[in-house]
């Protein structure tokens, strides 16, 4: 269950019967001089630094792990595994590592944020934009060096890579030395990613000679797509403050550079997909959604909403190309195979999760169809509807916030903040982590928000007498 999409379907339905949203308290940004964003770098590269090295020592200290993941070739740390004593106390260490990352985070991208009223002002800014680089370099060498890594889709990516352009047989005896000690033991998962990425993918792991060289290929890649990702992002928004909250963002460098997640490409393919909009040419933005969608088939949905400004009908038209293109070229190159995997996948998550669990997601999967549908035929963006998407996933898994970022690309609302979330809102909602209570406390803070906007008052109470 994702208490995040949960939050956001009740905020979003809150907006589409109409009501308005209450506002935030607000203020002018807090003035950053040239000293906090000095101290902000090294806090974030700390932080960062920090959180790395207590998920290797999280790996070898917080409970029992099988033998076989002692033969991976990265220290491993995984939510299927029994946690030990000390996992609230590590969890903690975690938060206050994070939130080290976020006050130096929020410095540097506050320094260029705020208003150049003054000259200091302008002068921590212009300080803040040529740290950034520096410290995103230091950011990369972190994320490529880390010991460890909090989910093992990695290690599959590996091994499928190996499996080349038919992913989906599973030749008996393939795996040899290095690689059957693990996948012997750690039997790989159907394949539930596109021929985009299958493709791609195996051509990344073909540059690695060892086990840890593949791993290190799909770092490298994760980098590169990072930084494509960034360029894709100031290209759209034209924002110093936005661009510099994708660079220095320290959750997508541990996800999509470090645990090397897949879903960074289909972001980098949405992105595409609004820019070709924008530039009035939304033929070549429907062949960018559908590829994202041969990454993941989720990405179709999100894409869908990239077209809601081009009128109902043609939004409608443009999202439906798209699906045809996805659906069409995954049969032609991955084929009955392909959907087998889907299939299974989705009957073995059902059958290990609580009944009641398994309609939860069904609703909830419903109402996102439903929610996008609204979007498409309004024109209109919920603000919290990115996510929402989130609930598309098979299972809350905190790489997903990044399709809330490609959401608040197409409706141009709440991007920054989003971004500026994410490290805090992905440790919150990991699993690896002691932090559950976020399954109640952000649909409950949610409701009593809007309750409070619906607050009477004196005049609301009882219509004046005459």
């Amino acid at each position: 269950m994702s208490p995040v999409a949960i939050t956001a379907l009740f905020l979003s339905l809150w907006e589409i019967i109409g009501r308005k949203l209450p506002s935030l308290p607000q203020g002018p940004w807090p003035r950053i001089p040239r000293l906090a964003v000095a101290v902000g770098s090294l806090l974030l590269v700390a932080g960062f630094g920090a959180q790395l090295l207590l998920l290797a020592y999280q790996a070898g200290h917080d409970g029992v792990r099988p033998d076989w993941v002692s033969r991976t070739p990265f220290l491993y740390v995984d939510e299927a595994f029994p946690f030990g004593p000390d996992h609230g106390l590590i969890s903690l260490a975690a938060l206050a590592a994070v939130l080290a990352q976020m006050a130096g985070f929020l410095a540097l991208v506050g320094a260029v944020a705020q208003p150049a009223d003054t000259p200091a002002d302008a002068a921590a800014g212009r300080f803040s934009s040529a740290l950034a680089p520096l410290v995103a370099g230091v950011l990369a060498v972190l994320a490529l060096w880390s010991p460890a890594v909090s989910s093992g889709d990695v290690f599959g990516y590996a091994g499928l890579g190996m499996l080349g352009p038919h992913p989906f047989e599973r030749p008996p005896h393939f795996f040899t030395g290095e690689y059957a000690a693990v996948f012997d033991s750690w039997h790989l998962r159907p394949t539930i990613y596109g021929p985009l990425w299958t493709t791609l993918n195996a051509a990344v792991v073909s540059f690695g000679t060892t086990f840890a060289g593949k791993v290190l290929a799909l770092r490298v890649f994760g980098l590169v797509l990072l930084l494509a990702f960034t360029g894709l992002v100031h290209v759209l928004v034209r924002s110093r403050a936005v661009t510099l909250a994708v660079l220095l963002n320290p959750m997508l460098w541990l996800q999509f550079v470090t645990n090397a997640h897949n879903d960074i490409l289909g972001a980098c393919l949405l992105a595409a997909a609004q820019i070709f909009i924008v530039r009035k040419r939304p033929a070549l933005a429907v062949f960018c959604v559908a590829g994202a969608g041969l990454v993941k088939f989720p990405f179709v949905v999100m894409g869908a909403v990239a077209f809601a400004r081009q009128g109902p009908r043609r939004a409608f038209g443009y999202a439906a190309a798209a699906a045809v293109v996805c659906f069409v070229l995954s049969a032609i190159f991955a084929g009955r195979p392909y959907l087998d995997a889907l299939l299974l996948t989705a009957r073995t998550r059902a059958a290990f999760t609580d009944p009641v669990l398994n309609e939860i997601k069904l609703v909830l999967s419903l109402a996102t169809l439903a929610v996008t549908a609204i979007i498409l035929l309004r024109g209109k963006y919920p603000a919290f509807a990115g996510w929402l998407y989130t609930g598309l996933a098979p299972v809350m898994f905190p790489w997903y916030l990044l399709w809330a970022v490609s959401y608040s690309l197409f409706s141009r609302t709440l991007l920054l903040a989003t971004l500026l979330s994410l490290p805090l809102v992905a440790l919150l909602s990991d699993d690896v982590y002691a932090f559950d209570m976020l399954a109640f406390v952000l649909p409950a803070a949610a409701g009593l928000w809007l309750l409070w906007s619906t607050r009477a008052t004196p005049g609301r109470l009882r219509p004046a007498s005459r």
